[in-house]
């Protein structure tokens, strides 16, 4: 678990600017979606694509924005690139967000 420290006399949080970044990238439901599918099993654009009923080039730009914040890598297979998500961080945050929301919705 992750305590944030609060200066008393202020109301600073550090990294908010990063952190609100993340909660955007988070908030998006299809990108919250894509990476839930991710947490799963890697994949391909177009295996994202097709589970996903979405259009190849959709994935393609989300997939190009969580690369870009480092929540998903690529690796090549053949002509083939697929994604995957490997930071377990990012894997725990998603699931107790999960969690809390099956509880309080």
């Amino acid at each position: 678990m992750v305590f944030i420290v609060v200066n008393r006399r202020t109301t600073d949080i550090p990294n908010v600017n990063k952190i609100s970044q993340l909660f955007k990238l988070l908030g998006n439901p299809k990108r919250l979606q894509l990476l839930y599918l991710l947490i799963q099993h890697s994949m391909s654009v177009s295996e994202i694509s097709m589970k996903l009923n979405w259009e190849q080039s959709g994935v393609s730009h989300q997939l190009q924005l969580l690369r870009k914040y480092n929540l998903v890598q690529q690796r090549r297979e053949g002509k083939t690139v697929i994604y995957h998500l490997e930071d377990p961080q990012v894997m725990t945050l998603i699931a107790d967000v999960l969690s809390h929301a099956e509880k309080i919705i």
